[in-house]
């Protein structure tokens, strides 16, 4: 059976957006690594997926503490790879997102959250702006070229605002068409419940796309 085509546009939740991505791109694949697991909130629907959950901080259920640009997987040890990074460039956020491993605190802080002598080799220093995000996000690419032998699924957001002109996903499109040659196979775009408009993080975007996700799939030969 050939490609049938993946909605352009999807309205609903990152695992809504991620189980049309594997049924149509992957849908024999049988292990994958999360190197953002957070939580598991891409999991959350009907799968026999065997998923390997990598974090900075595996509070919410991953399985392995990893720097997501140094992933201690073998070469080609899954099928796919999925990446979601953090996007938050603003200390006063951390308490909305609820998440350690975005912590934009004073160096220090940072410091000493991550002291303890099992993690020194595992500090993250956390993108403070849109090129330490560009930067993590190339080393990121390089990692899950190397860990899958499927392909790879990225999400990404735009986050245009004054303080942060961020086209993330047009840099990233360009870097991995420069540095390791393929396209995206697909491009799937979310829009988001209309709730997440009352976060900061979008309020104070200047560009039609504030409610928007948008995921790249790459399939490998």
């Amino acid at each position: 059976m050939g490609y049938t085509g993946i909605e352009s546009v999807v309205q609903g939740n990152s695992a809504k957006c991620i189980e049309a991505c594997f049924k149509v791109h992957f849908p024999n694949a049988e292990t994958v690594a999360d190197l953002t697991y957070g939580k598991g909130r891409f999991w959350n629907w009907n799968h026999n997926l065997d998923i390997v959950g990598l974090d900075v901080e595996p509070s919410g259920g991953a399985s392995i503490l990893s720097d997501y640009r140094n992933v201690p997987l073998k070469d080609k040890s899954v099928d796919v790879a999925v990446f979601d990074p953090p996007f938050i460039f603003s200390p006063g956020l951390r308490g909305i997102v609820g998440a350690k491993r975005f912590f934009l605190g004073p160096k220090d802080a940072e410091q000493r959250f991550y002291s303890g002598a099992d993690r020194q080799d595992l500090r993250i220093l956390a993108p403070r702006n849109a090129d330490d995000l560009h930067k993590q996000t190339v080393d990121v690419v390089r990692e899950m070229i190397r860990i899958a032998k499927c392909g790879m699924i990225l999400k990404g957001q735009d986050l245009i605002t004054s303080q942060h002109p961020n086209w993330w996903t047009y840099r990233v499109m360009k870097d991995i068409w420069a540095f390791y040659g393929p396209m995206p196979e697909d491009m799937l775009i979310q829009v988001s419940p209309a709730a997440r408009l009352a976060d900061p993080r979008w309020k104070h975007q200047y560009h039609f796309r504030r409610r928007h996700a948008i995921y790249l799939v790459y399939k490998f030969s």
